[in-house]
């Protein structure tokens, strides 16, 4: 499923309950990283959930880490597989995939975000990476949640990351009122919600 939204609308607040949920429910994480270092998503979950650091010391938790090596953090964890570019696709799927057999049993993917990988090549590489990779974690029995940048992309690219999705949420706010449309994902009864945001 895609989260289309701009930025500082809440998309991120979908993508980390959505990992709490799992982890609620038996099913392992593995947290994606284009935009932030594994040790900040790592303290927002902790905020979220006092339970988080039991979660990553059961071993529930891997993170593959996109961004601290391109600005040059030093960091270092045995939970967290580093990249050290977005343009690595081949190696960002081959550890999405190594975390996957190493996590037996159901799992959830957040890729946040596949806007940086774009930005670093474009839209058709993307859209081939997310074929392979999606098709093989379908198979492996995980679910993923990707998120993308409303206004940083052609419609063309917007329309070609859709087409390869099972459901679409888009977030955009009108008015002071937040506007959510989901798409796909079975059986949506609403098409279109307002909630207003005090």
């Amino acid at each position: 499923v895609l989260i289309y939204a701009p930025p500082f609308i809440g998309k991120e607040i979908i993508l980390k309950r959505f990992a709490l949920s799992g982890l609620e429910n038996g099913e392992r994480i593995i947290f994606v990283l284009t935009d932030t270092s594994f040790s900040d998503m790592r303290k927002d979950m902790g905020k979220l959930d006092a339970n988080y650091e039991k979660y990553e010391m059961d071993g529930m938790v891997k993170y593959i880490d996109v961004y601290s090596q391109s600005v040059e953090l030093k960091e270092s964890d045995e939970a967290v597989t580093f990249i050290d570019s977005p343009v690595n696709r081949e190696r960002i799927a081959s550890s999405i995939i190594q975390a996957q057999r190493e996590n037996a049993g159901s799992s959830r993917i957040i890729f946040d975000s596949l806007s940086t990988l774009i930005v670093y090549s474009d839209a058709k590489a993307v859209f081939r990476f997310l074929q392979v990779l999606s098709g093989i974690s379908k198979r492996m029995g995980a679910t993923s949640l990707f998120s993308m940048t409303r206004g940083m992309h052609e419609e063309i690219e917007v329309q070609t990351i859709k087409h390869l999705m099972d459901g679409v949420i888009e977030m955009r706010e009108e008015g002071g009122r937040m506007q959510l449309r989901v798409q796909g994902c079975g059986e949506v009864i609403s098409r279109l919600s307002l909630i207003h945001i005090s």
